[in-house]
């Protein structure tokens, strides 16, 4: 069993796995049947041009503009719901980053001095801490430093894509820590 492109008219049809003796059956039915060796990528959607199989000319544009729409998920994703992490009593404490936890550390930093004593808080992680107003500035200046962080991976990841977008791998970029 090898594989091979069925190619009618410049156009790879498909690629299939036969024997040699279909392969040449399968001549009535296609032009041309090209063997490829065992670990090409082709695949329906390639040409066939002076006896070489040839991969489809990528559309830059459309690369791009879907890299970066997976590079904007991805930055998103990290600041909605990875966290950030602040040091309480010598032990790192993930905070939660969603929108409604954020609102609601906002209202902690605007309390100040007023924030109740003994007000438990949970962290990601699922323990409590006592929020205090140092601790709530703490986790507000945090979340700024991890926000602009994600930005700047994003914005790094971005300018790599636009270098070399058929070269690009999200899962390369080099983001900041979050809670896992």
């Amino acid at each position: 069993m090898a594989r091979y492109a069925l190619i009618n008219g410049s156009a790879v049809v498909t690629v299939v796995e036969m024997s040699e003796e279909q392969a040449t059956a399968a001549l009535t039915a296609f032009e041309v049947v090209h063997l490829l060796a065992a670990d090409s990528k082709c695949a329906g959607g390639w040409s066939y041009a002076g006896g070489d199989v040839v991969a489809p000319t990528a559309d830059l544009g459309a690369l791009h503009d879907a890299q970066w729409e997976a590079i904007k998920a991805e930055r998103d994703r990290r600041t909605q719901a990875g966290g950030y992490t602040v040091t309480v009593s010598g032990t790192p404490k993930w905070f939660h980053s969603d929108t409604f936890s954020r609102t609601q550390q906002i209202g902690l930093v605007m309390m100040g001095a007023s924030i109740p004593p003994g007000l438990l808080w949970k962290t990601m992680d699922g323990t409590f801490v006592e929020m205090t107003q140092a601790l709530a500035a703490s986790v507000f200046a945090a979340a700024a430093a991890q926000d602009q962080a994600t930005f700047t991976a994003a914005e790094v990841a971005k300018a790599a894509m636009t270098a070399s977008p058929t070269a690009f791998d999200l899962s390369a970029v080099a983001w900041p820590a979050i809670f896992e």
